[in-house]
């Protein structure tokens, strides 16, 4: 992907592709410059434990997606962050239903990344966290071509 596309047009493209359809995931705002996402997650009961709460494991990973897309929104899907360490804080169980996640770029270097994100339900943060990372590139993929430039979400 060699041109410039705008925030918006990222995210018209991700939202219409279905890789990430584990977690009902949609990006609902970006800002590049800023390094900061907004998601969307609507969870199915099929995740909880015997209690009723979204497992830790799908938990950590929805705020690993978030954090990750921030940074890779930031860098137009040129580069990607594999996490090297997550630390997750679960401040309140989380429900299945609908979860809104954000992702931040602390700061980003030549080879490491530090990012930080949370999950809110209900208005209420419930997960907090940090990663560090490491960049590399992403594996040439025509995005375009891949979610079908034509279809319609």
């Amino acid at each position: 992907m060699t041109e410039k596309i705008s925030d918006a047009e990222l995210i018209k493209l991700f939202n219409k592709n279905k890789l990430f359809d584990l977690f009902n995931m949609t990006v609902l705002e970006v800002d590049t410059t800023a390094g900061n996402i907004k998601v969307e997650f609507d969870i199915d009961k099929k995740y909880c434990n015997p209690a009723g709460d979204v497992q830790g494991g799908i938990v950590s990973g929805m705020v690993d997606d978030a954090t990750a897309l921030a940074f890779i929104f930031q860098n137009h899907f040129k580069k990607r962050p594999p996490t090297i360490e997550l630390k997750t804080n679960f401040l309140y169980p989380t429900k299945p239903g609908k979860v809104i996640g954000y992702g931040r770029v602390v700061k980003s270097g030549k080879n490491i990344v530090f990012l930080e994100g949370r999950l809110e339900q209900n208005n209420r943060t419930v997960v907090t966290s940090t990663s560090t990372c490491v960049s590399v590139d992403m594996p040439q993929v025509n995005f375009k071509k891949m979610i079908g430039a034509n279809n319609e979400k």
